[in-house]
């Protein structure tokens, strides 16, 4: 693993983590505060982290090859249409009664599927 990973792997779960800790302490202010609009700004705190992570990723790929940047592509597809599939299966499976998830773990699924894809993908072209 090149100082180019590392760095990702270091810079992604430290974002994440500061992702996962913003929800936390957000869902626990959103329950103290009485209706009005501060509970919306409090609501979208955890999205500046995810803002960040985007950045953290587009400089990832920035510097990697053509085949790494390749099984990047085919990892991020098979996150995007697997989650497509399994939301989509979900939804329909709400008609018959399933209750209707949290929107918030989307974004968990699509990361694993991501991760698999990557895994996947590099097991291909190795």
């Amino acid at each position: 693993m090149d100082n180019a990973c590392k760095a990702f792997r270091l810079r992604a779960l430290m974002t994440l983590g500061i992702y996962a800790i913003t929800m936390v302490v957000s869902l626990l202010i959103i329950e103290k505060l009485p209706i009005h609009q501060w509970k919306f700004a409090v609501a979208v705190l955890p999205a500046i982290p995810a803002l960040y992570f985007v950045r953290v990723f587009l400089q990832f790929l920035g510097s990697r090859d053509e085949l790494q940047r390749q099984i990047m592509l085919h990892a991020l597809a098979f996150a995007f249409t697997g989650t497509a599939i399994l939301t989509l299966t979900f939804g329909f499976l709400q008609n018959v009664g399933l209750p209707t998830p949290n929107w918030v773990w989307v974004w968990p699924l699509m990361g694993t599927l991501w991760m698999v894809g990557g895994a996947l993908a590099t097991r291909k072209y190795q």
